[in-house]
């Protein structure tokens, strides 16, 4: 629509109140209702189809698959300390660019709850389609009242110097002290007078001291302009339906509803402010209804306080020829009860979207959830059917023969109860046959086709060992990184869209409306940034921290990336073309990081481009040092081969030194035997010749004789192999 600038501002109401009633009605068609079933389903509400006396129970399918999903996109944004890095485009570029990574990170993590903004977008998305965040200036004025006591000029002099100071209320108090009496001084001589009749220095009285102190009361404002980024409620954001992304939108706004004391403190007239109506149609929108379930809805119905009455507030950002020359100008205005309270140029719109599944040539697309919805229907159903069952074939019912059942016996139902029956067929079991066999089968099939629709699986929150069993290794890392393929997808989608926006829209902030240099500790020094000293954002390209493989895959990759460079340095020296001492820091540094250390400055020493190209023209300008670094490695390998020659052969000396202490040990143990073999020969030939002697008495023939001394060099034989087995 056009209008003159001198025309009424009713055209512009007409126009606004036009797109916003259009956005609302595309917003009621396109994704109200499916927003509130996806959050119904993800707090397991119930369906409305529950039966009194069966199972109610919800399964949590939407739940799983948005609470399986987030941790392992988060991961790849949150593990390391930069969410982003700035690229330079050319060769002056690259300290800005550094510069701008280390404030834009800065602003996002600590300024702003970066961790908080970014699960609480990226679940918007996962949950409600689209998730929105909105980073803005904030030049809101911190005001703080201070008192002091007893000051004197000076101090208050000091005080006053700060131009961020305002005297509120002042007291002054005058006193006046008495002073000691002085001699006095002749003025020629320098020297007290003497008084002649007393011969002691003449004196005089000296005025009292006038002592002013001051109290006052003083208004301290600072200025605590930042960036301010927060996530905004998918409810309320409007966008035209004619829109495909934010940029290219002729319509866009955020609806919220502020208080009246909070429209005063934005610089709105009071008595204009005072004069809106107030409103809830926005509290009371489906999706915030079924987020605020069981009567946790905010709402001012019972709120009497006029200040604190609440109202519909549109910042809208829409484009429209102001000046008339037939190109349409973005503006950005503020609207609330069919009144304008503001209307400016502007050149950029806040408000960065995420969608985990696009739609091509539409704005929104499609959320995880609306990937389980149906499935957790199904599975509620199957269970609940199978637990009926389960509940029927542990208390089945029973038939009985009217007028041969004593029916309060049967349905008095106690442990070891007597049932009264007047013939033994009087009762019948009504057997029911269990479903589960069918029912389990079922229900695996179900998470298999939510893993191939999501991506969340089983196999990647960790694996049951009975899958181990009878499937190889090649082929689960094939099925995990299949499943993951779908989460590595939206986290790309993610990371070149919404997070590369926002981003991009921080830096173009802190160029624009930051007006003094800041200074913020990066890696453990104070570092000061100064924007206004940048060029524009267009210098610089956005490079989001998303790798390829898995973890361990990326550790490789970068260990055979850093053994490389290792190489290249060991030999060609600090001065080769390939590979500087900066280069080689960073890569130390982003293993680090992928090691789980966000904090890389306690294990590694800053090093900058010029520090790293002046070693390596030192390097160039002394040939002979990298030659002698290689002699050294040399020498120090050629020291490190004698150490282990000599460390091997004092081994092997060791072992010999051992088996000769072996077989010594063994020669004086057979020597010892040999001994005690000989003992026992001679007491046994001692013992022979007193049995020959004592025989030959008894019988002197000499088969007497024979036999006994055959008896004899037996059991001397039997001795000799006793002492040999020893």
């Amino acid at each position: 629509m056009t209008y003159k600038k001198n025309e009424s501002n009713e055209s512009l109401k007409a126009y606004i109140e036009g797109e916003i009633n259009d956005s609302i009605g595309y917003l009621e068609t396109e994704t109200t209702h499916q927003r509130q079933e996806a959050l119904e389903y993800y707090m397991r509400e119930k369906y409305g189809n529950e039966q009194p006396g069966k199972s109610q129970i919800v399964t949590g399918e939407v739940a799983e698959i948005i609470d399986g999903a987030l941790p392992q996109i988060l991961r790849t944004f949150t593990a390391s300390k930069k969410a982003v890095e700035f690229e330079p485009v050319s060769s002056g570029d690259a300290e800005q660019a550094e510069q701008a990574t280390n404030y834009v990170n800065h602003i996002f993590y600590k300024d702003n709850q970066g961790f908080s903004i970014m699960h609480d977008w990226f679940k918007d998305s996962l949950l409600q389609k689209v998730g929105i965040t909105k980073a803005y200036w904030d030049d809101s004025k911190d005001v703080t009242t201070e008192k002091y006591y007893g000051l004197d000029d000076n101090e208050l002099a000091l005080i006053l110097d700060d131009d961020d100071v305002k005297i509120v209320s002042q007291k002054t108090t005058e006193e006046e002290e008495e002073n000691p009496p002085q001699p006095v001084m002749d003025p020629m001589s320098g020297q007290p007078q003497i008084d002649p009749m007393t011969g002691m220095p003449m004196m005089q009285d000296v005025p009292p001291t006038v002592i002013r102190t001051h109290d006052i009361k003083v208004s301290r404002e600072s200025d605590k302009g930042r960036v301010k980024i927060e996530t905004v409620p998918p409810e309320e954001f409007l966008i035209s339906k004619r829109a495909r992304t934010i940029a290219d939108s002729d319509f866009t706004a955020h609806r919220k509803m502020v208080t009246r004391s909070e429209l005063v403190a934005m610089g709105y007239d009071e008595e204009l402010v005072y004069s809106l109506a107030t409103g809830d149609a926005l509290d009371f929108t489906p999706e915030r209804i079924a987020r605020y379930s069981r009567g946790e809805l905010p709402t001012d119905m019972d709120n009497l306080e006029p200040a604190l009455e609440l109202v519909e507030y549109y910042e809208c950002y829409i484009k429209t020829d102001f000046n008339g020359d037939g190109i349409a100008e973005l503006r950005r205005v503020c609207y609330a009860s069919n009144e304008i309270l503001a209307d400016e140029e502007c050149d950029y719109i806040p408000f960065h979207s995420l969608c985990p599944i696009p739609i091509p040539h539409k704005f929104f697309g499609q959320s995880l959830a609306d990937r389980g919805l149906d499935l957790q229907l199904i599975k509620s159903t199957v269970t609940r059917q199978m637990l009926d069952n389960l509940y029927l074939t542990n208390n089945y019912r029973v038939g009985a023969v009217e007028g041969q059942v004593n029916l309060d016996d049967l349905l008095t139902s106690t442990a070891g109860g007597v049932v009264r029956i007047k013939s033994p067929n009087a009762l019948v079991p009504m057997q029911v046959t269990s479903n589960a066999n069918q029912s389990f089968p079922m229900l695996e099939y179900l998470d298999g086709v939510q893993a191939k629709r999501t991506g969340v699986s089983d196999a990647q929150q960790g694996l049951d060992p009975s899958i181990l069993q009878n499937v190889t290794a090649t082929a689960i890392a094939a099925m995990t990184n299949q499943a993951g393929g779908k989460l590595e997808l939206i986290a790309r989608i993610f990371a070149e869209t919404g997070v590369t926006s926002l981003f991009k829209g921080i830096f173009h902030l802190v160029c624009k409306y930051q007006q003094k240099e800041r200074i913020i500790r990066v890696n453990k020094e104070f570092v000061s940034f100064d924007p206004r000293e940048w060029k524009n954002e267009y210098n610089v390209t956005v490079n989001v921290g998303l790798g390829t493989g898995s973890k361990q895959e990326q550790l490789s990759t970068m260990q055979m990336i850093l053994q490389k460079q290792e190489e290249i340095i060991k030999s060609y020296g600090i001065g080769n073309p390939l590979v500087n001492l900066k280069q080689y820091r960073d890569t130390l540094a982003k293993f680090v990081h992928m090691a789980g250390f966000k904090d890389d400055s306690q294990f590694l020493m800053e090093v900058s481009e010029e520090q790293a190209m002046q070693m390596a023209q030192e390097a160039n300008d002394n040939p002979t040092a990298d030659s002698q670094v290689a002699a050294a490695e040399a020498l120090a390998k050629a020291e490190i081969q004698k150490a282990q020659m000599r460390a091997q052969s004092a081994e092997q000396k060791l072992m010999l030194d051992r088996e000769q202490m072996q077989l010594d040990a063994q020669k004086d143990a057979l020597e010892l035997q040999m001994k005690e073999i000989q003992q026992t020969k001679e007491f046994a030939l001692q013992e022979l010749e007193l049995a020959i002697k004592a025989k030959g008495q008894q019988d002197n023939s000499s088969m007497a004789k024979s036999k006994t001394i055959m008896d004899a060099l037996e059991k001397i034989n039997n001795i000799t192999q006793k002492g040999m087995q020893r």
